[in-house]
């Protein structure tokens, strides 16, 4: 992890962002006793908050179940079809 200061965060504040989104390490910027982190974030797409969401609604009152890749795609089949199904209906 890389730590530089404040004065440089500042100077260099693009150059920073480029280079953490290309080596996906954070750095560390320190004042006084604080620090602040710059990090890379995976913002999730539609597709998964709304499959999120749904995990959800399955999940209330029942078991944990474990998920694998297959699972998952069964469910993300079942996003796509329910969508496109709303679609139509407009």
């Amino acid at each position: 992890m890389k730590v530089i200061n404040v004065s440089t965060a500042k100077s260099k504040l693009g150059r920073v962002i480029d280079q953490v989104i290309k080596t996906q390490e954070p750095v560390v910027i320190p004042r006084g006793e604080h620090h602040v982190m710059i990090a890379p974030y995976h913002l999730p797409t539609p597709d998964e908050m709304e499959l999120e969401r749904i995990g959800k609604e399955m999940d209330k009152g029942r078991e944990p179940v474990e998920e694998d890749a297959e699972l998952t795609e069964a469910i993300q089949d079942e996003i796509r079809k329910y969508r496109a199904e709303k679609r139509r209906r407009k």
